[in-house]
């Protein structure tokens, strides 16, 4: 297996550039995607946090579930997403 290595940006519409590489026209090919950007800062992760929270508040309706309940949902939503 050939190992090539590429830097590109990823588009604000998903559209990841390559450059043309006829050797690999219709072969089977495996994209592993690494990001190069820093790892967000504490303040940055708790901000997204706190917005994806808020989000989850137009997600769980007010309807039956009391307070306790949405926040336990909240608290398990969050908690798959940054463990």
């Amino acid at each position: 297996m050939n190992t090539y290595q590429l830097d590109t940006l990823i588009s604000e519409s998903g559209i990841i550039k390559l450059p043309e590489m006829p050797y690999l026209f219709n072969k089977k090919v495996k994209l592993i995607i690494i990001s190069q950007e820093d790892k967000p800062t504490e303040t940055e992760q708790r901000k997204l946090a706190f917005e994806r929270l808020l989000n989850l508040r137009e997600i769980i309706p007010k309807t039956h579930l009391s307070d306790e309940e949405r926040d336990n949902i909240r608290y398990e939503r969050l908690k798959e997403k940054h463990l």
